[in-house]
Formats: C-alpha cells, structure tokens, sequence
C-alpha cells in the first residue's frame, strides 16, 4: 500500500470519528474562568491505537487554524499514530478546534478561519474536551 492510499485511508479514519460525535442542541450558555478551558497539550485519543481516534496537540489558543496536531510514526514500511496520550512521532496532520456555544457559531467560527464549513462536537467522542469545544471539517495536511 503507497503512502498516499495510507493517507486517505487515515483521514477517512480522522473524519468518521468525528462525524460520529453528536453535536450538543440548544442555546445554553457556558460559562468559564480564564484558564479553566481547554489547556494546551497533548489530547489523549482515549487509549486507543490512534487509527480510531489519534492524539491531538493542542496548543492552547482556539479559534487559530491548524491549532491541534496529530503525529505518526513511520517503521518497516507501517505508518502508525500516537494513540496513548503521549503525542509522540512526526507532526502529520493538524485539525482546528474552535470554541462556541452552539453548531451554528462553530460552524461560522470554522468558515471564517478557511478550516471548513461545518463542526463537530467534541462531547461524546475519544477526546476529553469542553462542551462547547469543536472541531472543524478540515484536515490539513503538514
């Protein structure tokens, strides 16, 4: 397998994790204290081995494009990601993780950053973030 159909496969892995998180509905309102959001530093992908859900470096500032990495590893010709907490490998990709309180505002936050059209909630995925924590459509590439 080239590393370009091992690419698209794990970016379909990337994207059908998030499309199976749930968005929240409503309009409530979260209310934080400076440093109390989402902290920088490494988003453990639940245990997993990383094809399902991979780490996610996020460097602590939302609504910035390509805020949060994902890393791989490349050995024997297997291309593996950090999927244990540590963030571990070679920079591969980065997604954007915006904050706003409702779809909506997240997918408005998402197209103004040129980091997709649409968001997905973090709340019931791998990843342990805020409510009103989402991330973007896009996948970028590094």
């Amino acid at each position: 397998m080239g590393r370009k159909h091992l690419v698209v496969i794990v970016l379909a892995a990337v994207v059908t994790v998030a499309a199976a998180c749930t968005p929240t509905m409503g309009g409530s309102t979260t209310t934080t204290t400076p440093g109390s959001w989402l902290a920088a530093g490494c988003l453990d992908g639940a245990g997993t081995d990383g094809a399902t859900a991979p780490d996610l470096l996020f460097n602590g500032t939302p609504n910035q494009r390509g805020n949060a990495q994902f890393f791989a590893s490349l050995a024997n010709g297997t291309l593996s990601f950090s999927g244990n907490g540590t963030c571990q490998g070679t920079p591969f990709g980065a997604l954007t993780i915006v904050r706003a309180g409702t779809a909506g505002q997240a997918a408005s936050a998402c197209a103004a950053l040129e980091a997709g059209e649409t968001a997905t909630s973090f709340t019931g995925s791998a990843w342990t973030a805020p409510a009103d924590a989402w991330a973007c459509s896009e996948t970028i590439l590094l």
